[in-house]
This record gives structure tokens, C-alpha cells and sequence, in this order.
């Protein structure tokens, strides 16, 4: 009983706060730019998906995280046989292969597969007693990550493939990078560019070049871009005021409610607005470095680092996306664009940090 008083305690209610107002915002901007509040429409489906998340990081956040490392082996293989499940029996949506159809509702395992590389990564590495990663560890940890990224890759979505990256980079830096490892990965990305941008496709191809030319194609693939920098200087400092957005409520701006819902939430509450939301993910992202850096063993602090990874990694791409300043990739905004697998996997991923910082004086 004095341990569940004790962890109580330990809990940080001002976190969980930001994680609510993030999805109170975005339930906000959903309602306004789709039609109906019904259970059959957007907002209703946000809001079942926010408790059925939220249900998740409660049980994530009860039992303590050693449990789950423990058995992630096994959790990391059953993760890697629904990814190819969905090369078999997935659903496509836009032109990706990477849903799983369940009833009415679409199911990205990719998503929670992030949170099973993390876990797996972090348990690898901890087990290392050196100071620095040796290149048999670091060949091994980006088997780890490498394996489910080249599934998502076949399921023809790059975009949530690309977002594995930071996870092997954050926790790789965090367990011991040498100096002359890190040249030869910075090199080895160099050398792997050519390649990698002839095996794009032609429209990805399109999509980095518009960020380079934006007016050269305003009406194709510059369109969405174009649209969402509007949208975004047209909200001036105070906003348009919520449901009075022209981009968005005209329909002018695409995937409104989910790629570039930033740019809803910027024309309709302007630069303070969005300005306040920035702020959000940025205490966020302090709570997770503090927690990182006040777990009481490495394990813990290599899963909190590859959560944040992931978070300031989805938040600065989308973010970017929407400013015109990086290419279109299909990352949503955690906690706010609407989708359940993505909102799942990030409250699912936030109950494993906090159930961190709580047992951080636990011994």
C-alpha cells in the first residue's frame, strides 16, 4: 500500500494535462473542418479512439516496465509477423498497404511496431556494460530497426518507415557512439543519397523538389504546400476564430483534419494560437528529457530517449511539412491529426515513460 501511495505521488499530473490539451485542441480543429459530431463521423471516432488510448496508457502505466522489456523478444516478433500479415492480407489507403482491416475500423500496426523497436533497442543496448557501442552492437541494433522499417518500406508507406530512423539514431547516441562511427554513418548516408533518391518514386521525387521550387508545379503537387502557407499567414496574430477559417472550412486545404491540421489550428487561432500549441509539445519534450535523465537505470532512460526521438521527430517533420519547409511525407501531429493508431501509439508510449518517471525512486 505504501508503494502505490509512494508511485501516486511520483505521478506528474501537469504532463498528463499537456497530453489532454493537445487532444482537446485537435478534437477542436477536427470538429471544426469535418461535418457531424455523431459516432459515425470524425469527431465521434476521435473520441472513441481517445478513450480506448487512453485506457492503454493506464494499463501501460500500472505494471512496472521491466515487465515489458522482459518479454520483448517475443512481443518484437509477433509485432514483425502482423507487419508481413499486412503485405498479404492489408488494406490499402491511399495507395498504401498498410492497414488491417477490423470491421469498420482501419488499423495501422506500423505505428505500435515503433513502440516494440524501441523497447527491443533500448533492452539490447542496456544489456551492453560498456561505456561505448562496439560496431557488432550497432550492426545488430540496426537489424532491429532496419527489419520492420524495410516491411513498412514493401507497404509502400516511407513516410511512417522514415520515422524509425530517429529511434535508432537517439538511442544509438545515448548508449555510447563513438566519434569514428558516427563519421562513418554520416558518410555512408552520403554515399547511399544517389541510390536513395533513384529509387523514389516519381511523385516523392516531386514532393522534395516543390520544397526547393514551390512555384513550379502550384496547381499539382505544390498545391497542398501552397495552400497550408495561406492558411497559416492568412490567421495574422490572433486568428479568424474557430470555424472561421476560409482554407479550411471551403475545403481549399486538403487532409485538413489530419496532415495539415497545424495549418486549420494556425488560421483559425493565428500565431498566438499555434504559438501556444508549439509550446505544448516543447514542455512535453522537457519532461521527457528530465525523465530520461532522471531514470533510475538505463533501460529506463534509453526508452524514455527513444520515445522523445520519435515525438520532436513527428512534431518538427509535421510542423515543417505544413510551413512549406520539408516535403509532404503523410506524419501526422501526435496527439492532435485525427487517426487512432497514431493517437494510440503515442499515449501508449507517453504510460511508458511516465511509468519510468514514477519508479524512478522505486527501488
Amino acid at each position: 500500500m505504501r508503494l502505490n501511495q509512494r508511485l501516486a505521488l511520483s505521478f506528474d499530473w501537469l504532463w498528463l494535462l499537456a497530453l489532454l490539451l493537445l487532444s482537446a485542441t485537435g478534437i477542436a480543429a477536427i470538429w471544426s473542418t469535418t461535418q457531424g459530431t455523431s459516432l459515425s463521423y470524425y469527431v465521434g471516432r476521435q473520441l472513441i479512439y481517445l478513450a480506448v488510448a487512453f485506457l492503454a496508457f493506464l494499463v501501460l502505466l500500472y505494471f512496472d516496465y521491466h515487465l515489458y522489456t522482459d518479454y520483448i523478444a517475443f512481443a518484437y516478433l509477433i509485432g514483425m509477423a502482423v507487419l508481413t500479415l499486412v503485405l498479404v492480407a492489408g488494406h490499402t489507403v491511399h495507395a498504401n498497404k498498410s492497414w488491417l482491416k477490423m470491421g469498420t475500423v482501419n488499423f495501422q500496426p506500423s505505428e505500435l511496431m515503433k513502440i516494440l523497436v524501441i523497447l527491443g533497442l533500448a533492452k539490447y543496448y542496456a544489456d551492453s556494460d560498456r561505456d561505448h557501442l562496439e560496431t557488432s552492437e550497432l550492426v545488430v541494433g540496426g537489424l532491429i530497426v532496419l527489419a520492420p522499417m524495410l516491411l513498412v518500406i514493401l507497404q509502400g508507406d516511407l513516410g511512417t518507415a522514415v520515422t524509425f530512423l530517429p529511434i535508432y539514431a537517439g538511442l544509438s547516441f545515448l548508449g555510447g557512439l563513438k566519434r569514428k562511427h558516427m563519421v562513418v554513418l554520416l558518410v555512408a548516408c552520403a554515399l547511399a543519397a544517389p541510390a536513395a533518391w533513384m529509387m523514389l518514386k516519381e511523385h516523392q521525387r516531386d514532393r522534395i523538389e516543390s520544397v526547393l521550387n514551390p512555384s513550379s508545379d502550384p496547381r499539382g503537387v505544390g498545391y497542398q504546400p501552397q495552400q497550408s502557407k495561406i492558411a497559416i499567414g492568412s490567421g495574422q496574430f490572433l486568428g479568424k476564430g474557430w470555424k472561421q477559417g476560409t482554407q479550411g472550412q471551403l475545403g481549399f486545404l486538403p487532409a485538413r483534419h489530419t496532415d495539415f491540421i497545424f495549418a486549420v489550428l494556425s488560421e483559425e487561432h493565428g500565431f498566438l494560437g499555434s504559438s501556444l500549441l508549439l509550446g505544448l509539445f516543447l514542455y512535453i519534450s522537457l519532461r521527457l528529457l528530465r525523465a530520461a535523465r532522471e531514470a533510475k537505470d538505463k533501460i529506463g532512460s534509453m526508452i524514455v530517449m527513444g520515445v522523445l526521438s520519435v515525438f520532436v521527430f513527428h512534431a518538427l517533420v509535421n510542423v515543417g511539412m505544413n510551413l512549406g519547409m520539408l516535403p509532404i511525407a503523410g506524419i501526422p501531429l501526435p496527439f492532435v491529426s485525427a487517426g487512432g493508431s497514431s493517437l494510440l501509439s503515442h499515449f501508449a508510449a507517453m504510460g511508458l515513460c511516465m511509468n519510468i518517471n514514477m519508479r524512478r525512486f522505486v527501488n
